[in-house]
């Protein structure tokens, strides 16, 4: 029975209820609602729309960039003229000397200012570039990703299945045996009544049953642990009637492929393998675009500046420049060059050392995979054979614990050996229900193993 819970697998609570059920639910449909009820296929989607958003910024530092400021001020008051004599210009035999008021506050006045760009970028040496290559590969990673936060609701979904259809028919089990033992025991109380069977046969009787309404009620409680958790995964409310389509447990077909043609179909199909080449190439990537911050960014683009001052005479000279009141616009072609070689030299170690850890994880996926899908397939054949040799164990048990039934009414044999008959063939067919569920899941591991599953 302990081996029943572990195979059940009980996740948060779902986002869809499913109602108004009308047939009896299969394995397929059952997959169907938790890959849309799952929140944990769905936070995975989102981490994929988020990386498809950062492609758009990447691309985003290429497009032509605008840039604003105005802002309002305060300065100094001035006029009367370029001269001491109050004028722009000197008069011939008069004192022409220049003004030395600038640091004389003689009032204040509002002053407006305006500073704005257009600006495109020509060429950055590889930012642009590998930052998209990094951001798009990424992308693909986390969209892998779905695809593996769907292969474990899938696996997840074939345990809370398998394990209580295994539950349940263990429960039938256990009922069918008290039935019998219950019929045994009027049986054997009309003998002792009547002298001719043993008290001891009545309390071992009597002992039987009480073990198996334990395990009744153990396998009662796991059968609804199943049920729920089997509901939760799904997306139904616990008080939601469920009807399963499978009336018992059965093995599945067994992969007809050999192992070589697994291991090929793992490699190339596994999501594990595809983010780990698409995870080398977005940090190789990534390494040439921290190298190419210390690098400069050549750009073309439109510059306007100018500031207003209402209390100012403004001065038309070309050689005078007044910077409180003045305009100016010219399109230009320019570099820029910000870089910190103490902090690009880090931020590339990073990156190296990120690049390093890509690596390491595809290595071990390239080596762990291939073992992975062998155990797995190993495990499968083998637990084939367990089924088929306790199926034929489970026919023979029950052949020996009817016959016993009735050589014990005939007074052949007495109650022990009755119950070693009925002990024998409820470990058997338990052993054969549980063999059953063991060898389905490590078929379920074998596929989710080489990546076939929805």
């Amino acid at each position: 029975m302990k081996r029943f819970r572990h195979a059940l697998v009980v996740i948060g609570l779902m986002a869809l209820p499913w109602f108004g059920q009308a047939q009896p639910l299969t394995l397929e449909e059952a997959v169907e609602m938790a890959l849309n009820a799952d929140p944990r296929i769905h936070e995975q989607e989102a981490n994929a729309q988020a990386a498809r958003a950062l492609i758009d910024e990447v691309l985003g530092h290429g497009d032509v960039m605008f840039e604003i400021n105005t802002f309002v001020g305060l300065a100094p008051r001035k006029s009367d003229g370029f001269f001491t004599n109050g004028r722009n210009r000197c008069v011939a035999g008069q004192d022409c000397v220049l003004r030395d008021d600038a640091y004389k506050l003689n009032g204040l006045s509002p002053s407006f200012g305006l500073q704005a760009s257009i600006i495109k970028p020509l060429y950055t040496f590889g930012k642009i570039e590998n930052y998209y290559t990094a951001a798009r590969y990424k992308h693909a990673v986390e969209e892998s990703k779905i695809k593996l936060a769907r292969g474990e609701t899938w696996l997840t979904v074939q345990r809370a299945w398998y394990g209580y259809l295994t539950a349940r028919d263990t429960r039938a089990l256990l009922d069918d045996l008290k039935k019998r033992l219950e019929g045994a025991q009027r049986f054997t109380e009309e003998g002792v009544n009547e002298g001719r069977l043993r008290l001891a046969d009545q309390f071992a009787l009597d002992t039987a049953i009480a073990l198996v309404n334990r395990f009744i009620a153990q396998a009662e409680g796991v059968e609804r642990i199943a049920m729920d958790g089997l509901k939760t995964i799904i997306g139904l409310p616990l008080s939601q009637p469920l009807e399963l389509a499978e009336r018992h447990i059965r093995p599945v077909a067994h992969i007809e492929h050999d192992l070589d043609t697994l291991l090929t179909m793992a490699l190339e199909g596994r999501p594990e393998m595809q983010m780990a080449e698409q995870g080398k190439i977005a940090m190789r990537a990534y390494v040439e675009a921290r190298r190419a911050e210390s690098r400069p960014d050549i750009y073309a683009g439109v510059v306007a500046m100018g500031q207003y001052t209402p209390g100012r005479d403004r001065i038309k000279n070309p050689y005078l420049f007044d910077p409180l009141n003045y305009a100016a616009v010219t399109p230009v072609l320019g570099m820029r060059w910000q870089f910190q070689s103490g902090v690009n030299r880090a931020r590339v170690g990073q990156a190296e050392a990120e690049l390093e850890g890509v690596i390491a994880q595809a290595q071990l996926a390239q080596i762990g995979i291939p073992f992975q899908v062998a155990e797995a397939y190993h495990h499968a054949n083998s637990l084939k054979m367990q089924v088929e040799e306790l199926r034929e164990g489970a026919d023979a048990a029950r052949r020996w614990m009817v016959s016993s039934f009735l050589d014990y009414e005939a007074g052949i044999i007495d109650a022990s050996s009755l119950a070693d008959a009925l002990r024998t063939y409820a470990t058997t067919r338990a052993e054969y229900l549980s063999a059953i569920f063991d060898y389905n899941m490590q078929i379920a591991m074998l596929r989710h193993a080489i990546g076939d599953y929805p």
